[in-house]
């Protein structure tokens, strides 16, 4: 075998090793797995509650705190540390017109500061006054209606409803439902109302007595109520199975 024969030989057997192990790297780099690349999604702090916060409860060092929240999940309505780095001093006293659950979004309409006024009228609607009328177990639901329920009003001498789907505001000094207890027996209802409402029932209590009818939580929304004044007494636009009937109130 001449010399020519056996160079072309070698670079033979040369060129078959480097093919193999390029071989062999080509198929190792294909059995490694490959991590995916996480991309993080854009995300804005929120506040939220730090605990859980009861209706009526007043803020302490705590309950509040800054949380990420997804951009695709914001609403207008939740307060971010761009807009008021401060919330959580600001908010530091405040009282929770609704109860939240802690990690839950707060927003403006969830807490209120009080200022020096008290909690209870923290707790009342905007343009809504509360009022209170006696009640005993045999005229609120035997005992059964809690604060933050929904009942009718009906003036027992008459045999008429003269309000509908009005907020139980309070069952005596609570305005809360305390664990455990399913039953509020008191002698007082404070009910939120407006201020033709509360001339309304201020007539009507002094000329007998109120009950409550407790409505359905299904239901809250199915039926309403207008009251005007009106001269020589207040009308109520009662609606009773979809047919509006007006009662004079003096």
């Amino acid at each position: 075998m001449n010399a020519a024969r056996i160079g072309v030989l070698v670079l033979a057997i040369v060129a078959a090793g480097l093919a193999a192990f390029l071989a062999r790297g080509l198929v190792t780099s294909n059995d490694e797995p490959v991590e995916p690349k996480l991309v993080e999604a854009p995300t804005t702090e929120v506040l939220v509650a730090g605990s859980n916060l009861q209706l009526g409860q007043r803020v302490a060092g705590g309950d509040l705190r800054w949380q990420r929240w997804p951009d695709t999940s914001m609403n207008g309505a939740y307060i971010t540390r761009n807009q008021n780095p401060a919330a959580v001093e600001d908010y530091m006293g405040s009282v929770a017109r609704a109860s939240i659950l802690n990690g839950e979004p707060v927003t403006a309409d969830k807490l209120v500061t009080l200022t020096g006024a008290g909690f209870m009228s923290a707790l009342i609607e905007p343009g809504m006054r509360a009022a209170a009328i006696s009640i005993t177990p045999e005229t609120s639901a035997g005992g059964f209606i809690l604060p933050n329920d929904r009942v009718d009003v009906v003036d027992v001498a008459r045999g008429q409803t003269i309000l509908r789907n009005i907020r139980v505001l309070a069952i005596d000094q609570r305005f809360d439902e305390r664990a455990g207890e399913q039953v509020a027996v008191g002698k007082t209802a404070t009910l939120e109302l407006t201020p033709v409402q509360v001339e309304v029932i201020s007539v009507a209590q002094a000329e007998g007595n109120l009950g409550l009818s407790l409505r359905s939580m299904a239901e809250q929304d199915l039926a309403g109520n207008e009251t005007t004044a009106a001269e020589g007494g207040s009308v109520v636009k009662i609606v009773r199975y979809g047919t509006a009937q007006n009662v004079r109130v003096k």
